[in-house]
């Protein structure tokens, strides 16, 4: 049976380090001018949205796509809550058989973060995005394959400009925990070789 180390391993501390300097290399995961941009909301349910005007609290339903700029966002619901003024908190939720999606542009050239998850809770106010629940992230670039993570819950703080990954809590009793794993792919590398062995 193949060594695979633990999340307090030191071997994945610095796996972990490399893909975040893989990742976040350069200037900042997403591009900076989607947050000045408005943000449009549509989606196609019976009742497809409801607006709380006193708590500030939109939910929408029914194949929701939110965009603002380069920033996707797709789900089968979404809850919408004003912050501050202007700032806005959104949660996306899925399904396992149709989860949430995340996708946005990066500051750096010819580079798109594409991510999935059950739940997907973007802060704009925190400049923070947080993928729950059987969460997938890429990065993907024109040539080549892309860099890939999989874990329980994976954290983006763009303010900070890092990210963490969780490998979470054993699905059930006498299971092994849940695991973060990083696929990490070497620049000029073909897709045949990136295959990780099995």
């Amino acid at each position: 049976m193949p060594f695979m180390p633990t999340l307090h391993s030191p071997l994945f501390r610095a796996a972990w380090l490399g893909l975040c300097a893989t990742l976040v290399a350069g200037s900042a995961w997403a591009e900076k001018a989607d947050r000045g941009l408005p943000m449009v909301i549509e989606s196609d349910g019976q009742q497809s949205a409801t607006v709380d005007l006193k708590t500030k609290l939109t939910v929408i339903s029914g194949n929701v796509v939110i965009a603002q700029g380069s920033l996707q966002i797709k789900a089968d619901r979404v809850e919408i809550k004003e912050a501050p003024p202007g700032r806005y908190q959104a949660t996306a939720r899925g399904s396992a058989e149709r989860p949430a999606q995340f996708r946005q542009k990066r500051d750096r050239v010819d580079e798109t973060v594409e991510a999935e998850a059950l739940r997907v809770e973007y802060d704009g106010a925190n400049e923070k995005v947080r993928f729950v629940g059987d969460a997938k992230m890429r990065v993907v670039r024109p040539s080549g394959p892309p860099d890939e993570a999989s874990a329980a819950v994976i954290t983006y703080d763009q303010r900070s400009d890092t990210i963490v990954f969780e490998g979470g809590p054993p699905p059930s009793a006498g299971a092994p925990p849940g695991r973060a794993r990083l696929v990490f792919i070497p620049r000029g590398a073909d897709a045949t070789a990136s295959e990780p062995a099995k």
